[in-house]
């Protein structure tokens, strides 16, 4: 039997929201074996802990010592049907995952925990959700606390190059501040069909307009990205004087009619929480600006991540491509009709 292709309802959905929920598209046995791994291996690390007398390695360090290069997790993509979808609206030959990101969301996440848009999570509307394009810089320090200003050790430590998350502020000879692939697709291992449980939050049509950005970006002769025309990277008006802007305050005012305002005069989108049983899975834009949300119910939120690049790609420019940018569909052979026809409507 032929493996299933996206129809193209679901193409023309794709593109004007920059993502697609997938419903039922991995086998319950994976997700259940996948789910089952993980749990087996966050047991054995609490017990090593308990030895250890070590208090608190379980939710901050325990799931990223997780092997993503299991099998139990990139079998999700490669073998469950979920590859030929992709491939179906990428094109070319799509590589098989070689790893996975395992992201877990438990409860119990402070109110008081500042985020890296310089606010602390009780304080941030829609269950703490706060937006974010992959591949920007995120400071090479802790994010800064609330209430004091950094020491100058602090302050030198905070703007070194590479970030915690391996990114740079700049990419010497690309013109662009970020890194980019084509796709995120999730799989989600535990039950997130309610709001409040760490549900992944997508700000639905914000693709387009970041595209958009881009384009501009690129007129005014770039960088794209933070730091490059309209879109300073820091937010130093944030109670912790050091927010990231994770994409442009142009973007965020395109969203104000259903935004959230704090009392500082600070929009707040509202995202598109997914709303994803065991086994669903969503395909997601690389210009769509998402996160998860906090976790206020009783259970952690498992969702496993694979960063999917066109095989079409120039060699030299695999982690920095400008022209996927400025032309957000450049990557997405399959959806080229449809493009095509959603353009012109």
């Amino acid at each position: 039997m032929a493996p299933r292709k996206l129809t193209d309802d679901e193409k023309r959905k794709l593109y004007r929201d920059g993502f697609l929920i997938l419903r039922k598209a991995v086998p319950e046995n994976m997700v259940e074996n996948a789910r089952r791994h993980l749990n087996v291996h966050m047991g054995a690390m609490r017990g090593q802990a308990m030895s250890a007398k070590k208090i608190d390695p379980i939710r901050q360090n325990a799931v990223a010592t997780v092997d993503g290069t299991n099998p139990v997790f990139t079998d999700l993509y490669n073998k469950s049907g979920l590859k030929a979808l992709v491939t179906s609206v990428i094109g070319g030959s799509l590589p098989d995952a070689i790893g996975a990101q395992v992201a877990s969301v438990y409860p119990g996440r402070h109110q008081d925990s500042v985020n890296e848009a310089g606010y602390r999570d009780g304080d941030t509307p829609f269950h703490g959700w706060c937006g974010h394009l992959d591949g920007l810089w995120n400071g090479a320090a802790p994010v800064p606390t609330i209430g004091r200003p950094m020491t100058r050790t602090e302050r030198r430590r905070w703007y070194q190059d590479p970030a915690r998350n391996g990114c740079s502020r700049s990419y010497e000879g690309t013109g662009m501040n970020i890194t980019n692939f084509t796709a995120l697709v999730g799989v989600a291992l535990s039950d997130q069909r309610k709001e409040g449980v760490g549900n992944l939050g997508l700000l639905k049509g914000a693709h387009l307009k970041m595209g958009e950005f881009f384009r501009w970006q690129d007129a005014q002769g770039g960088p794209l990205g933070p730091d490059g025309p309209g879109w300073p990277r820091e937010h130093s008006e944030a109670p912790n004087g050091h927010g990231l802007r994770h994409y442009p305050d142009q973007l965020r005012d395109a969203y104000k009619q259903s935004a959230e305002v704090t009392p500082d005069g600070r929009l707040w989108p509202k995202p598109t929480l997914m709303k994803l049983a065991p086994g669903d899975a969503v395909i997601v834009h690389f210009a769509t600006p998402h996160s998860a949300s906090r976790v206020d119910g009783p259970d952690p939120r498992h969702m496993i991540y694979f960063r999917v690049m066109s095989p079409d790609r120039p060699e030299d420019q695999r982690r920095s491509y400008s022209p996927a940018l400025t032309d957000i569909w450049k990557e997405w052979k399959g959806m080229r009709r449809t493009v095509k026809e959603m353009a012109s409507a």
